[in-house]
Order: C-alpha cells, then structure tokens, then sequence
C-alpha cells in the first residue's frame, strides 16, 4: 500500500503533458521541472529523513512523508504554474520519505525474508507506475484532466491507510544499541560508497532510458506509437523482474547472473536500439532486455542495502547516503545524453556512454558481491 504512490505521481505525468501545458500554460523548459524536481529533491533531502527517522521513528516520519505527498497532489489540481511546481517539490519529499525508509521497515519487520519483502515492494510500485503509463492519456479524456488529477489524489490516501496500519501493527524487537550507530562512519567506508555508486549508475540509467529512448526509436524510423509501445514493454519488463527477483538474489549464482544481465540490457541492448530500423522484432527483445535490466537493477540495489547491513539502522543510514549521491549522479543523466545528442546530431555517443556504464556497473556490483557487510572485511 505503501509503494503504490512511489513512482506513479512521477510516471503519470509525461503522457498527459501536453494537456498541462494546455491548462497552465507551463513552457516546455518548466514542464521539464516536472520531472527533474523529484530527482533533485530525492538527492537533497534523502539524509535528511534518515536522521529524522533515528529521532522520532521510521513509521511515524514515513507518514508524514505521505502527508506531504497527498498536499502535493491537491496542490497540482490546481493547474497554476506555482501550485504545480511547488506540488510537485512536496509530492518529491513525500516519495523520497518512502524511498530511504521502506528499506529499513521491510529489514527490520522481516528479518528472515527480507529479498521477498522487496519484491513486494518494487513489484507494487512498478505495476502502478505502469499501470499510470498506461491508462492515464485514456483516463484522461474521459473525465478530464482535472479529473485525473483528482484521482492521483484519492490513490495517495492509499499509502497513508498503509503507513497507517504499519504505526499500529506489531512493532519489531529493538535491535540497535547506541554504539551500532553508523551514520558517523559511512563517508569512509568502501561498501558504502560501492553501494551509492550501484544505486546512483542503476537510477542514472534508468531514467536516462526512460527520457530518451522513444526520441530514440523515433530517430531510427518509428512511429510515435510504436516507440511508445516499446517503452511500456521496457515498463512491463521491471514488473516481471520485481516477481522473479527472489528465485536469483538468495545465492551468489543468482545475484552473478543479475548482474551479467544488467550489464547485457543497459550496454549492448541499448547500443543495438540504435540501429533497429525496419527490425521491429528485434527492438520488442531489445526494449525486453533493457526493461529486463533496468528492474533487476534497482531491486538489487534495494537488496543490496539489506543483505549487507546488520540491523535497521545500517540500512537506513546507507539508504539515505546512496539515495543522496545516488539521486545527485541521476539527475544528470538525461541532461549529459541529451546535450551529447544536441551538440553531435546523433544518438551514437549518449549510447556509446550507456555502453560504459554498464561495464562499470557491472564491476561495483562484483565488489559489492565480495564483501559480507558495511562493518565486517572482505570475503
């Protein structure tokens, strides 16, 4: 309940864009706001609610969190610039709340299953953020936009009721003393700089894919349609990966075969959709393998911050350091391909680029693989 509102306010809006600038008369440079805000805002903010967490508790903030997510979405109903770009700041600080806390809960509440408790979490957030792709431009003409953005409100009340029902179950066992602390010593540990790069590179390319690549099978002789609908199957193949993450992330084998296949669906995967023309086939496997890529990317990662830390509060603290430098290093990343494209007149180059980060992924992931946890030497 928690997860349904962790994307969908983000990924609902690109296809309705248009009808905003329409109704609010937002230019195209704010309109691009709307997508960068959030980012910046996970960036800025994400330590910021690991600490208030060790102070007054992870549910109760987390609440709040999604208090403030549910103001945003009032404010954007509005349709004036102001309330849309401020909306859009609160609906970031509410999501980044779930983003750096979630972890920690799922760590702390289920201790021996914490790999299925991620894949719950990644495959309700992933299938509303789908489903919003999906359904939103519909939606929309049936029952106006100000009707969509009403409903966007009515569905963040969803993850209240859940944050809700989390502050009065059953509360875990207290399992951190003072002296298990680490926010004082993450800026100098290596598994914790390993992890912010991981989740920073997994986000950078994801949203990177997500912004550019139906400009991308348009520039290679696609019709609008069509690279929308290789978009949505890239969106469908992150939900088919949030099911089947527990058959691979319990052993080693598992998380080596992730890892080669992410390296697979963000390198060579991405550079071949550069030269699919007339090929419609084999851009459908290629928009699978990057979808493919881009979902076991981001539940490793997630996994990652609680197969490798001890107790709730390691995987709250690294949470927030790697979704700060994480976010930071991610929000560039449209911007750097973009203008890569702008100043070459071809996609070549930004793809060449996605082609070395994989690689690198590929690597920091391995190391991240060789150690036990933040606190204890390498394997």
């Amino acid at each position: 309940m928690v997860a349904v509102n962790m994307r969908l306010p983000i990924t609902g809006l690109p296809p309705i864009m248009a009808e905003i600038q329409r109704a609010s008369g937002l230019s195209t440079t704010a309109a691009g706001l709307l997508t960068s805000i959030p980012l910046l805002t996970f960036a800025l903010v994400s330590s910021g609610f690991a600490r208030a967490s060790r102070r007054f508790g992870a549910t109760p903030v987390m609440l709040v969190a999604f208090m403030v997510l549910t103001l945003g979405s009032l404010l954007r109903v509005t349709l004036t610039v102001p309330l849309l770009l401020l909306g859009t700041l609160l609906i970031g600080l509410g999501i980044d709340g779930g983003n750096v806390i979630l972890p920690a809960i799922i760590k702390a509440r289920m201790p021996q299953q914490p790999t299925l408790g991620v894949s719950l979490y990644t495959t309700s957030m992933v299938l509303m953020s789908s489903l919003a792709t999906a359904i939103v431009g519909p939606l929309t003409k049936a029952v106006t936009l100000t009707g969509t953005l009403k409903i966007a409100v009515y569905l963040s009340l969803i993850s209240i009721l859940g944050c809700g029902l989390l502050l009065v179950g059953r509360r875990p066992a207290a399992t951190t003393t003072p002296t298990e602390q680490p926010a004082l010593h993450l800026s100098h540990n290596r598994l914790a700089w390993l992890l912010t790069a991981f989740f920073g590179l997994q986000a950078l390319l994801y949203y990177s894919l997500v912004t550019w690549m139906p400009a991308i099978f348009q520039a290679v002789g696609y019709t609008a349609d069509e690279a929308a609908l290789l978009v949505t199957i890239l969106q469908l193949a992150c939900l088919a990966c949030a099911v089947i993450t527990p058959l691979f992330a319990t052993s080693k084998r598992g998380k080596a075969a992730m890892l080669w296949t992410i390296a697979l669906g963000f390198g060579p995967a991405t550079l071949a959709a550069g030269f699919s023309q007339n090929h419609f086939g084999m851009a459908v496997v290629l928009a699978l393998l990057m979808g493919i890529a881009s979902g076991f990317s981001f539940n490793l990662a997630v996994i990652f911050f609680t197969q490798k830390t001890r107790n709730a509060a390691e995987t709250m603290a690294v949470s927030g350091m790697a979704q700060t430098f994480g976010y930071l290093l991610a929000a560039g990343g449209p911007v750097v391909l973009g203008w890569l494209n702008n100043s070459t007149g071809s996609w070549t180059p930004s793809l060449l680029v996605c082609l070395g980060l994989a690689g690198l992924i590929l690597v920091v992931g391995r190391l991240i693989e060789r150690r036990t946890s933040l606190f204890e030497p390498s394997e």
